[in-house]
């Protein structure tokens, strides 16, 4: 994913996600302030009621983050050779979702399962990050100890002994996207591989 960044000290960053002005129209409710000048059709990280100029909530982060699983675990982009605007049509618009055509032995179905209400087309279905986190460490210890983390994702780095740890930080209320998230995720423990 072109917006995940790898910091000196082995931690990832989503970055470029909040150059977006946006109308909040109440504590968790958003919109885009200009849609014309801000929707990039080929943005294929945006959830489908952003490209549909939709109220949205915290849930397109959700849809976000599904998709750069997706990526994570399959090594390309969802309908990869297709044009990333085609993709986002398929995605936002039809309604489709590809499928994840790794062997189900190196991808847990759980990760298949969270991956599929990440990206889901109906924001209530998301999870919320808290719960992502929860799945998420499961999800690597069940791989951990079955030998399949270093099989299930396709990056050029891993976490130390096979483990993603998750940190939460607070957060100040004025950096807050949506007005009421009290901490902030990063990936640590991960390194480039020798």
């Amino acid at each position: 994913a072109r917006n995940v960044l790898l910091d000196n000290g082995g931690k990832l960053k989503i970055a470029g996600f909040g150059l977006l002005r946006l109308s909040k129209l109440s504590a968790d409710k958003a919109k885009l302030a200009r849609p014309d000048d801000q929707l990039d059709p080929s943005n294929i990280y945006m959830a489908p009621e952003i490209h549909k100029d939709m109220i949205f909530d915290r849930g397109v982060d959700a849809y976000s983050f599904g998709v750069m699983l997706y990526e994570m675990i399959e090594g390309g982009v969802p309908f990869h050779p297709k044009p990333a605007e085609e993709a986002v049509k398929l995605m936002c618009f039809e309604q489709k979702r590809p499928p994840l055509k790794i062997k189900s032995k190196s991808c847990p179905w759980e990760l298949r399962e969270l991956i599929g209400e990440c990206w889901d087309q109906e924001p209530l279905i998301r999870p919320t990050f808290s719960e992502i986190i929860v799945r998420l460490e499961r999800i690597v210890a069940s791989c951990t100890k079955q030998g399949w983390w270093k099989d299930t994702f396709k990056l050029p780095w891993y976490g130390n002994e096979g483990k993603l740890e998750f940190i939460r930080k607070k957060q100040k209320p004025d950096k807050d996207f949506m007005g009421g998230s009290d901490f902030d995720i990063e990936f640590s423990n991960l390194h480039l591989r020798d």
